[in-house]
């Protein structure tokens, strides 16, 4: 059973901006804080059994210590890779009502910026026993169709993708029916890991703004 808080209702996302979760993570929170798990919460109700299914098999499987004791955080303050270090704080704390940042996690698929995740060791990017490469096994199992339905409950009018290449295939697919709802992805060729103060300044600029 799913007993997830939610925060105040926000204004209907007109932008959806999709980003990695950071291999390097904030420790310990609050261990009274609620979960907050907007996604969950935006999902058909014939959706959220299999992302819920899905969460749960990993949080089971996972080698010993994946997760971490101490509380919840939310993503925004748990995730602290180059690109999210490139994101003022003031950019979350005053962001545009109109915006909904959506994250790629190994742990949970997908958690928007507010929902509360634990401190945790997996990722996307990376090989993890017994699941193989996690955006591989993420990939094969339906995440891009839960996106897809995420994306079609909420109907944003753009999809601005700022995946790096590794968390992109976890979802790959995802827009392929979606109708009425225009799709951007933007690439920093050639840039590598180079790239992540980038896309922490075009996030920070859409927070702002409420334009891509």
């Amino acid at each position: 059973m799913h007993d997830a808080a939610f925060p105040t209702p926000m204004a209907k996302p007109e932008i959806v901006v999709l980003i990695p979760e950071s291999t390097r993570k904030a420790r310990g929170g609050s261990p009274d804080a609620p979960e907050v798990d907007s996604i969950w919460a935006a999902l058909p109700s014939t959706i959220r059994p299999k992302l819920e299914g899905l969460r749960e098999e990993v949080l089971q499987k996972s080698p010993k210590g994946s997760v971490r004791p101490g509380g919840l955080l939310p993503a925004y303050r748990r995730f602290q890779g180059n690109m999210y270090m490139s994101i003022p704080e003031e950019a979350w704390a005053q962001r545009a009502p109109n915006v909904e940042i959506v994250i790629a996690s190994g742990l949970r698929g997908l958690v928007a910026s507010r929902d509360t995740v634990p401190a945790y060791g997996l990722s996307m990017a990376e090989p993890t026993p017994p699941f193989g490469k996690m955006n591989r096994w993420w990939h094969d199992r339906g995440l891009p169709e839960i996106l897809a339905s995420y994306v079609d409950s909420i109907h944003p009018r753009l999809v601005v993708d700022l995946l790096s290449l590794e968390y992109r295939q976890s979802v790959v697919g995802y827009a392929a029916g979606l109708k009425g709802i225009d799709v951007r992805t933007i690439d920093f060729p050639g840039m590598g890991r180079a790239s992540q103060p980038l896309r922490g300044e075009r996030i920070a600029r859409i927070l702002r703004s409420g334009t891509a």
